[in-house]
């Protein structure tokens, strides 16, 4: 069974959360811990699908989070501005302040993807291709041919 693709939210910090939703928008987990570090991220990350995208909540990407998608390969994605407490309450969830921001992060991106996400669904059903690999090479280099 190939690996489902995951747009991942990450909240750095001395307590960190991570959220990972797959292309359909279901959250697949959300964990946060302290001193949660970089490798123990990767590993979750892995264990659970294929990164294709890591968010932030911020602006200027944390170096962290950088470094988690650098690690993955993956698409780094910054909102345009950072996003305040009131939106990411509004569309967080989570048993603490870091899984809401985590969890924010991740949903943003993915519902500021969706084009893209469509465009990955429908060239991989289509060409009857792995949606993994589809979106992996997507967000790579902007290209879907094989």
């Amino acid at each position: 069974m190939t690996k489902k693709p995951l747009i991942v939210g990450i909240d750095p910090g001395n307590t960190s959360a991570v959220a990972a939703f797959n292309l359909d928008g279901e959250l697949e987990f959300l964990e946060s811990k302290k001193e949660f570090g970089t490798d123990e991220m990767i590993k979750l990350l892995v264990e659970t699908g294929k990164p294709v995208v890591v968010a932030s909540d911020r602006e200027k990407i944390p170096s962290k989070v950088d470094k988690v998608a650098r690690s993955l390969g993956a698409r780094k994605f910054e909102p345009l501005k950072d996003l305040s407490t009131e939106r990411k309450e509004k569309i967080g969830k989570g048993e603490n302040s870091h899984e809401v921001d985590a969890y924010a992060s991740g949903l943003y991106a993915y519902n500021s993807l969706q084009t893209q996400i469509r465009k990955i669904k429908r060239y991989a059903y289509e060409n009857e291709e792995d949606i993994g690999a589809v979106a992996k090479r997507y967000f790579s280099n902007k290209q879907l041919e094989k």
